[in-house]
C-alpha cells in the first residue's frame, strides 16, 4: 500500500478530509475495528490556548480524552506526584470540550491516563501545543515533551508539539498540519519507544516554507537565570506582585554554540528557515562507547578493598 507523503500541500486542505468516514480505527486481531483512543495534555495547563487548537484539530478522528494539569506545570520534564494524592477535576476549555483538570505535573496526567480509571486507556497520546518552542537540548526540560516519552516509554505511540513564540499570533492556521501529523501516525505508527517532536514557526501557513526531518540541536544560547536583587521587594508587594521578576537580574547561561556545520539541519535550524520541523527522539541516554570502553578500565573490586 502506497504511504501517504505529508507536503504543505496536502495538509492545507487535510482539515476538511474524512478519515475512515469521521472516525479513524485500528485493528484488533479478528474481532475487526474499534474506536481509536486518543489522549491529549500539555504542560501550559489545560485552559492554554494551544491545547484548545489540538482539541480542535484532531476532533474526528477518535474518542477523544484530555487530562491536563489545572496550573502552568512548564519545566517539569517527566516530573511526577509522589507525595499527596492527585486530585481531578471536571471542566470545560476552548470551545466547551470536556476535559479533566489535574492538580499534578503533565506526566501524572499521561499516567492517569494509562490505568483508565477516568476514561478509555489511550492508543494514542497527544501533547502541546505549546507555547515556547522545544528544541535541542531544551526538551529535556520540558513537559511537553516529558508526557509524550512519559507514554511512549508504556508503549502508546505519541507527539509532542510546541509553537516558536511564547505569545503566538497564528496557533488556529497551525490545525491542517496538527492533524495531517497526527494522522500520519495513525497510518503509520512509531518505533516502540519514540516520539515525534514538532516544533512551528509562528507565521501564517501560508508563509510556512515547508514541512522538514530535523536533527535535534544543541544547547539553546538564548537561555538566562532570573536572581532576586538584594534588598528587593518581599512576594505581593507593589509592582513585584503583578511582575514576578521584578527587580531581578538577568543572565545568559554559558553554553558551546555549535559551529555552522553542526547547526544545519538541526529543529534550531529548520525552524529558523520558516519550516515546520519534525525531530524524532528516542529515551535512550546510554552512551554505548563509554560502556564499551569501561571495560578497560581498573575497576577491580578486591583492589579496592585492599
Amino acid at each position: 500500500m502506497a504511504r501517504p507523503t505529508l507536503t504543505l500541500t496536502s495538509v492545507r486542505s487535510a482539515g476538511t478530509e474524512v478519515v475512515d468516514g469521521g472516525t479513524a480505527r485500528r485493528w484488533v486481531g479478528y474481532n475487526g475495528a474499534v474506536t481509536l483512543q486518543i489522549l491529549l495534555t500539555n504542560d501550559d495547563g489545560i485552559h492554554a490556548p494551544g491545547l484548545a487548537v489540538l482539541r480542535s484539530a484532531v476532533d474526528g478522528l477518535g474518542e477523544i480524552t484530555t487530562i491536563a494539569p489545572d496550573h502552568n506545570a512548564s519545566a517539569v520534564a517527566r516530573g511526577i506526584t509522589i507525595d499527596r494524592p492527585l486530585g481531578l477535576a471536571m471542566t470545560t476549555f476552548g470551545d466547551g470540550w470536556p476535559g479533566l483538570a489535574c492538580d499534578g505535573t503533565p506526566s501524572d496526567c499521561v499516567r492517569i491516563g494509562l490505568l483508565g480509571v477516568r476514561g478509555p486507556a489511550p492508543d494514542l497520546v497527544v501533547a502541546g501545543v505549546n507555547c515556547g518552542a522545544n528544541m535541542g537540548a531544551d526538551v529535556t526540560y520540558s513537559g511537553t515533551v516529558g508526557a509524550a516519552f512519559e507514554a511512549a516509554l508504556r508503549g502508546r505511540p505519541a507527539l509532542a508539539f510546541s509553537v516558536d513564540s511564547r505569545a503566538p499570533r497564528w496557533l488556529d492556521e497551525m490545525a491542517p498540519v496538527l492533524r495531517a501529523m497526527v494522522e500520519s501516525v495513525i497510518t503509520r505508527g512509531l518505533p516502540r519507544h519514540s516520539i515525534l517532536n514538532v516544533n512551528f514557526p509562528d507565521r501564517p501557513l501560508a508563509e510556512v516554507a515547508g514541512i522538514r526531518p530535523a536533527r535535534l540541536g544543541g544547547a539553546s544560547c538564548a537561555d538566562r537565570v532570573f536572581l532576586s536583587a538584594d534588598g528587593g521587594a518581599p512576594a505581593g508587594a507593589g509592582e513585584f506582585a503583578a511582575d514576578p521578576f521584578f527587580g531581578a537580574a538577568g543572565y545568559l547561561v554559558p553554553c558551546d554554540h555549535p559551529t555552522l556545520g553542526e547547526w544545519a539541519d538541526t529543529d534550531f535550524d529548520v525552524v529558523g528557515r520558516g519550516c515546520v520541523a519534525v525531530t524524532p527522539l528516542r529515551y535512550d541516554l546510554l552512551d554505548a562507547e563509554l560502556l564499551a570502553d569501561l571495560a578497560t578500565w581498573d575497576l577491580d573490586l578486591e583492589s579496592v578493598r585492599d
